[in-house]
């Protein structure tokens, strides 16, 4: 049977849009941590009307990347080193559990896709925008991989504010490094190599905490 699709699936699609366009100006940090901005502003910056956007502000301010402030309006959430340290520490422990998961449980299918994405990402050495636009990619195919969908959840957020300190660093970024290690545990997951993924996630991990102890902020 053919879904129907009526204005409140044309409304969530929308919505969706909005969501992953001021998501990415977000974590690209087109819009700068600790600016102010206005609703209208979100709604000319993704083209969209006020009820899409709307509701992906409240997702965005959900995930922690956009604050509310009573009678002030929106504010992009600073780059806290106090914040992104207890993240890491969370998405330390809980992506090793995700990683796991997804090489136990990926299909055949999906290992193929996990494996070509590795080797493309192991050739991105030279391109910082292709790595992230990978890397996210890669991302998206480990939690579809995991199968828990409240493991993902609530890894959703913390991916989103490590990207943001990626991409503030990534002008010093060891980008060589970063893709070995990234293009490695694609190459893990793929293969089934449950201790092979942790090891790479774990050198990832702590590549996170070099850039954190890099922040200028210090709040």
């Amino acid at each position: 049977m053919n879904a129907v699709h009526g204005p409140s699936s044309e409304h969530g699609s929308l919505a969706e849009q909005a969501y992953r366009l001021l998501e990415e100006q977000l974590v690209t940090l087109k819009l700068a941590p600790g600016e102010l901005v206005a609703e209208k502003d979100l709604m000319e910056k993704a083209g969209i009307g006020r009820t899409p956007v709307r509701e992906a502000i409240q997702k965005l301010s959900a995930e922690g990347l956009l604050q509310v402030l009573p009678r002030k309006g929106l504010m992009v959430t600073p780059l806290r080193r106090s914040d992104l340290g207890q993240i890491i520490e969370a998405r330390r422990v809980m992506e090793r559990l995700l990683v796991v998961k997804a090489t136990e449980r990926a299909t055949p299918d999906q290992r193929q896709a996990i494996r070509i994405l590795g080797s493309q990402i192991e050739v991105a050495d030279t391109d910082v925008e292709t790595f992230f636009r990978l890397d996210q990619r890669l991302n998206e195919l480990l939690e579809a991989a995991c199968s828990n969908r409240f493991l993902v959840d609530s890894l959703t957020a913390m991916h989103a504010q490590c990207r943001r300190l990626w991409y503030l660093h990534r002008k010093q970024l060891n980008l060589p490094r970063a893709v070995q290690l990234h293009g490695g545990l694609a190459r893990a997951v793929a293969d089934g190599n449950g201790a092979g993924a942790i090891r790479a996630l774990d050198e990832i991990i702590r590549t996170l905490e070099e850039l954190l102890n890099e922040l200028d902020v210090l709040s």
